[in-house]
């Protein structure tokens, strides 16, 4: 199984900070063994406290604490090796006015690759889906491992690396998805004005 290389995102470190990650990283390990593995989320006024108190961006801080809820729900990406087949599967479920569409599989030498699509059911011109935390499970042998998201409007599509490979046939196999909302950002929406300007 072939992991994917992991880059970091720029090459430079300010080298003065490593004491104070290395801090960091010893207070997360005591996060971890506090919560017995299940720290939960902060309560909202929390974060806004504490966003106060440090000068810290409220909706980063949320982001922050929503990749803490589990270290062991981090996986090092595999790379697709061998591309063999796509298996539609086109299987919809729907709930709270919204459906779920396992639409199809992509099957590698290694691994699957299950695309999901969620699309709101109104009629409503005007509609925008909220941020989240999406996840997929399937049978405790399989490890799911979010690929990429994307959309928009009324429709947003995900994508899991699944390891192994599922079966061709997937009649038998149950997919397990699990959408988990995230704080949204507060908008100062500002109506425009008809005018004619030169600049």
């Amino acid at each position: 199984m072939n992991a994917m290389p992991f880059h970091p995102p720029t090459d430079y470190y300010c080298k003065e900070l490593a004491s104070l990650d290395k801090e960091i990283c010893s207070l997360l390990a005591k996060r971890k063994e506090l919560s017995n593995q299940n720290p939960g989320f902060p309560e909202l006024d929390l974060i806004a406290q504490w966003s106060k108190t440090f000068g810290l961006k409220e909706y980063w801080l949320s982001i922050v604490f929503a990749h803490l809820l589990n270290e062991e729900q981090i996986h090092i990406p595999v790379e697709p090796m061998e591309f063999l087949r796509f298996i539609p599967v086109l299987r919809s479920v729907t709930a709270n006015e919204l459906s779920h569409t396992v639409t199809y599989l992509k099957q590698y030498s290694n691994v699957s690759i299950v695309h999901i699509e969620t699309e709101v059911i109104t009629s409503e011109p005007f509609v925008h889906l909220g941020h989240a935390m999406f996840e997929l499970s399937i049978a405790p042998e399989y490890l799911c491992t979010l690929n990429r998201g994307g959309g928009s409007g009324k429709t947003i599509q995900h994508s899991f690396v699944v390891t192994p490979p599922l079966p061709d046939d997937v009649s038998e196999v149950e997919f397990h998805f699990k959408v988990k909302p995230l704080p949204e950002p507060e908008f100062q929406r500002v109506l425009l004005k008809e005018i004619a300007v030169t600049i």
